[in-house]
């Protein structure tokens, strides 16, 4: 077990870099760790000379004990992800007898890269001859580049811009990326300007409604899913917050705590119809002095031996009672012409305090009620009526806007045009959202023109918190969003392809805008990919703005059929159905999963999680248990359960 916490930095471009902080001192007191974070600036900051070619890479990073068991677990297991392309370590590589990271390294690398070790020795050397002490080992571990860099600030930073330019060609080299290698080759070998070859396609098909020269490959790496929602956890932070009238507080998160103003109950209530006695009067006939119902002072009525007052389930007791004893323990004895009871008999005994709540037996004044980034539902609502509370502080609702982009969109309700379809993503989307307790603004639809799309976003991001549109994102000639939203936004691509079906190039981005952070998520065009991954992305990101930190539920499920599996993970539309015989809900499938049939949609309550396709697992077959999400917003009642 590695004592690792992992820390998400930054994001964005064609490399994942994750780093290692060997230090015995630093993983005792991680304020003493002074190249972490310069590493970090070296890699994220355009104004450096390394950052220039490496700015935007989505960093990982771990600080680890001088032993080489915990290096070697640390470098297995980040090399073994798919997604991590470069690994640097620093630390462990002097002549100390604790000093092990290149003994560690060389146990795990599978091919050596002596070329980039002799790099940082020489560009070392040039600065001191001491440097020829620093011991380093670099190599690739399956697709993933391992590189040692020495302890000490000055030595990461002389040690990482002497090898930052051959990074991205090594990282071509081993994962076959051609076209990049040759373009590699040409910055290498012509010029010195260090302008990423990312940089620069961005901001050619930015600049260009031509489809000769567009983009063939995606200039952004593929993530894993559970990385982007790291990234998303990370980078959403609630904080705005308003004061609302109890009353409006429905589906609202709370701030702060919440205490009682009062005692529950209030005063001493019989728990029971009956009579309000002395208990040491023990049984026989009583006096009926009168009643007391709901809404009437205790002290209305003095009980004093031999007398008792009939009173109502919930209603205040006499100061002096001491028990009350159930109408169905007690007989009429006598009653006035007007049909009052005047006298009873009690035919038990009772005891002290029987059937009597005392003041403040539920809740008492002063008492927590409700924790912080708890959701007002209806047992709040009441909860928080009954305590008191006229008042509760809230976050204060993200806005949100969903825009459709595409020629071919038309609004519901206009004749439809040859070549044109209806604008089904943002009546689904905003009813989904409304759902969820958000008031969506309809931010119309774009069309595929480079200043069309920029009035569309500058619009938009006057006007709300978090924008969501749908369409151009993919790889086509008309799919703006992303360069325009980098080049003319200056927006910070997190993430822009994920390892999942449908909803590959989906996007997220924030920005400064009017002085204001905004949030971007850019959703596929077909209606399937669009509704999932807003299910998956867009409620996730306004829960965690509405300091909402609850997950989604997933529970086991049995397939009725077999699925052949992709090489990413899918995410299948299904109809869970509960058997109260079978410990698991059966899941059917609600037809073709392509990700423009909407119908596909319709009566499912759950995605079902499948698993990507592996040389070990190529089908889930009928009857086997998979995971499968909840969802709530097409979630059909009626369907959900069976005899």
């Amino acid at each position: 077990m590695v004592p690792i916490k992992f820390a998400i930095l930054t994001g964005e471009a064609k490399m994942i870099i994750y780093y290692v902080i060997v230090s015995d001192t630093c993983n005792v007191d991680q304020s003493k760790d002074l190249s972490g974070p310069l590493l970090t600036n070296l890699v994220t900051n355009s104004e450096t000379k390394s950052g220039q070619i490496l700015q935007g890479l989505i960093s990982y990073k771990a600080i680890v004990p001088d032993e080489r068991e915990i290096i070697e677990s640390v470098l297995k297991t980040w090399s073994s992800k798919p997604d991590v392309h470069v690994i640097l370590t620093t630390g462990g590589t002097g002549f100390a007898d604790r000093d092990i990271t290149p003994e560690a390294t060389k146990n795990v690398i599978e091919k050596e890269a002596p070329g980039i070790t002799l790099a940082i020795l020489m560009a070392g050397l040039n600065v001191t001859p001491m440097a020829m002490l620093s011991r380093l080992a670099c190599g690739i571990r399956n697709k993933t580049l391992i590189i040692n860099l020495p302890g000490s600030p000055k030595a990461v930073k002389e040690s990482l811009e002497a090898i930052a330019l051959a990074i991205p060609h090594a990282l071509a080299l081993t994962l076959g990326a051609k076209s990049e290698i040759i373009e590699a080759h040409k910055r290498i070998q012509c010029t010195e300007e260090y302008t990423s070859v990312n940089e620069k396609h961005i901001t050619f098909l930015a600049s260009s409604e031509e489809t000769a020269g567009r983009l063939r490959m995606s200039a952004y790496p593929m993530i894993s899913m559970e990385m982007a929602e790291k990234l998303i956890e990370e980078i959403a932070v609630s904080s705005d917050v308003e004061v609302v009238n109890v009353k409006n507080a429905f589906q609202r998160i709370l701030r702060e705590d919440v205490y009682s103003l009062c005692h529950l109950p209030p005063f001493r209530a019989s728990v029971k119809d009956g009579y309000a006695i002395l208990a040491s009067d023990g049984k026989g006939r009583r006096k009926v002095l009168g009643r007391l119902g709901a809404g009437f002072a205790p002290g209305t009525m003095q009980l004093d031996p031999g007398t008792c007052v009939w009173v109502n389930t919930g209603a205040p007791v006499p100061d002096e009672a001491t028990a009350v004893v159930q109408v169905e323990d007690t007989k009429l004895i006598k009653s006035h012409s007007s049909g009052e009871e005047q006298e009873i008999e009690i035919l038990c005994h009772s005891t002290e305090g029987q059937d009597i709540r005392p003041i403040g037996i539920d809740i008492e004044k002063g008492a927590l009620i409700l924790k912080a980034h708890t959701k007002i539902d209806a047992a709040e609502m009441g909860l928080l009526a009954a305590c008191g509370c006229a008042q509760v502080i809230v976050t204060k609702l993200p806005s949100v806007g969903v825009l459709s982009t595409g020629n071919e969109l038309q609004d519901v309700g206009e004749p439809l045009k040859e070549g044109h379809v209806y604008d089904s993503n943002k009546i689904t989307l905003m009813t989904m959202l409304q759902n969820s307790g958000y008031a969506p603004v309809d931010m119309g639809i774009s069309y595929d023109k480079k200043d069309d799309t920029i009035r569309a976003l500058r619009k938009s991001l006057d006007q709300v918190d978090v924008l969501v549109t749908t369409g151009s994102v993919s790889m086509g000639d008309k799919d703006l969003l992303k360069p325009i939203l980098k080049k003319e936004f200056n927006a910070f691509i997190h993430f822009g392809r994920l390892n999942m079906k449908p909803g590959k190039p989906t996007t997220f981005a924030t920005c400064k805008h009017n002085g204001k952070k905004k949030y971007i998520l850019c959703l596929p065009g077909n209606p399937v990919s669009a509704t999932v991954t807003a299910y998956l992305f867009v409620l996730p990101l306004l829960n965690r703005l509405n300091g909402n930190f609850s997950k989604p539920v997933i529970l086991k499920a049995k397939v009725t059929s077999s699925y052949r599996l992709d090489f990413r993970p899918e995410f299948a539309r299904v109809t869970l159905q509960w058997n109260k015989f079978e410990p698991y809900p059966k899941a059917y499938s609600t037809g073709n999963q392509v990700s423009s049939r909407l119908l596909s949609c319709k009566n499912a309550n759950a995605l079902l999680m499948l698993p990507e396709k592996t040389n070990e697992l190529t089908e889930i077959e009928e009857g086997e248990v998979v995971d499968a999400v909840l969802l709530n917003f097409f979630q059909n009642v009626e369907k959900t359960f069976c005899d």
